[in-house]
């Protein structure tokens, strides 16, 4: 592991705490390039026998989502394939982290960034920052494996009532009492996580090793369950005239005219 950018992330070492840094500014969209970087971040950091605990940050922008540049293409089915798999292994690698990783969050926590600090073991968010799934708007729906992670967290009504609204919240709202961890003032998500990550890295690896692993005993099968519907429904979406109207409008800078197909 090295302080040098990879793809748009960079590690750095802080004691026995791996910092992964998504440094794709402003706003840290999740582009298939950035989603294997941080795939394999991730993976260098669970190698590294040195390394007791990791923070995921973005800095003042944790991660807007994904880059809807990128929609309009997925109506091939082959590239909305490729896409939602590629969005899966991330996912998949990060649950099955060895060690714990606390996502620090700052600004916007949106769509697939919101669900990347889901796929997190502990989520220290700053009070202003803005959370939430709002691809409805866009006629399509979280598709990186979010859905569960969250109705894991906080229930099934709130699962369907964030996702389904597109609701976007701070991290004091109620309907987040499950998923945020620890508010801290703006700026303070950071050295807030840091903190807790060294905590975290002073303890017995082992010990806390396998306390993850017990929590998360049945969380990798049911997921992996889930992830193959959700693929399944990805790539038919895309193909859907409402995926290409929301598409459109946001391109165009309107309200979309929802068909309902």
């Amino acid at each position: 592991m090295t302080g040098e950018p990879a793809g748009g992330v960079v590690v750095e070492r802080r004691g026995g705490v791996a910092v992964i840094r998504l440094a794709a500014p402003p706003l840290n969209l999740l582009t298939q390039p950035l989603r294997r970087a941080i795939t394999d971040a991730v993976a260098a950091v669970d190698e590294a026998d040195d390394v007791r605990a990791a923070v995921l940050t973005g800095g003042d922008c944790f991660c807007a989502g994904a880059d809807l540049k990128e929609f309009g293409v997925r109506r091939d089915p082959d590239v909305a394939r490729d896409h939602c798999r590629n969005g899966h292994r991330m996912t998949l690698r990060l649950v099955a982290c060895a060690k714990p990783v606390v996502a620090a969050v700052e600004g916007a926590c949106l769509g697939g960034g919101f669900e990347l600090a889901l796929a997190c073991d502990l989520r220290v968010v700053a009070s202003d920052a803005r959370l939430g799934l709002p691809e409805v708007a866009r006629g399509t729906f979280p598709g990186t494996g979010g859905l569960y992670l969250l109705r894991r967290l906080a229930g099934p009504a709130r699962a369907k009532r964030l996702a389904g609204t597109g609701m976007i919240v701070t991290a004091d709202a109620s309907v987040m009492a499950e998923v945020v961890d620890q508010v801290t003032p703006p700026g303070g998500a950071l050295d807030a996580a840091l903190a807790l990550a060294a905590t975290l890295a002073e303890r017995p690896a082992g010990a806390v090793q396998a306390v993850k692993r017990l929590v998360d005993h049945d969380l990798a099968a049911g997921l992996r369950d889930y992830l193959d519907a959700e693929e399944r429904d990805y790539v038919a979406r895309y193909r859907t005239r409402d995926a290409e109207e929301g598409w459109n409008a946001f391109l165009e800078k309107r309200s979309p005219a929802w068909t309902h197909n």
